[in-house]
């Protein structure tokens, strides 16, 4: 059996989803509502599709910081992709 850490579901100083701008942006698409398949659908369309690619000043940048430049590269939409889901309720890691 696998059992998902809590510790994937948790803060941190790069994913900080309790942020304003990525908590308005939540209840703006209203991703709480969707099931968890539709929800990471919608979120990593939302990366892939309206965060423009692009380098940001530093990888280690807060996903708060990321969203609200508007473009990142694989690392730093990566950043943004799991504060988001983590947001959700939805566990992710980096690997």
């Amino acid at each position: 059996m696998n059992i998902v850490s809590g510790d994937y579901l948790i803060e941190t100083p790069l994913l900080d989803f309790s942020h304003p701008q990525i908590k308005n942006l939540i209840a703006d698409r209203k991703w709480r509502a969707l099931n968890t398949f539709e929800a990471i659908g919608e979120i990593y369309h939302f990366v892939r599709d309206e965060i423009r690619f692009g380098y940001n000043a530093d990888d280690r940048l807060p996903a708060s910081k990321v969203l609200n430049d508007g473009y990142g590269q694989c690392n730093t939409k990566g950043t943004l992709l799991m504060a988001l889901l983590r947001a959700v309720g939805i566990p992710t890691r980096f690997h």
